[in-house]
């Protein structure tokens, strides 16, 4: 059974690298925010943009149509709670 490995497009390739930036920046400002509050915001804002990267990966990379609803709710759920600060 040899299955050739399907080759990533450009915009993939673009939406995982776009996932693992926004991921390791969330964990270097959630470390740098330990004695400031006042980052978290950054933090949620972060996580916003990291939630829908993730469902633009889950819809076109994974086919997940499932995880890709929820991470757009997560986001939406984020905002608001941004928005109401």
């Amino acid at each position: 059974m040899d299955k050739k490995l399907k080759e990533l497009t450009i915009i993939q390739k673009i939406g995982l690298l776009a996932q693992t930036l926004f991921t390791l920046a969330i964990l270097i400002v959630l470390f740098w925010s330990i004695g400031v509050p006042e980052l978290m915001r950054l933090v949620k804002e972060l996580l916003i943009i990291l939630f829908l990267v993730m469902a633009f990966n889950n819809h076109v990379l994974y086919k997940r149509k499932g995880f890709t609803v929820f991470n757009i709710i997560a986001a939406l759920l984020i905002l608001v709670s941004v928005l109401t600060e």
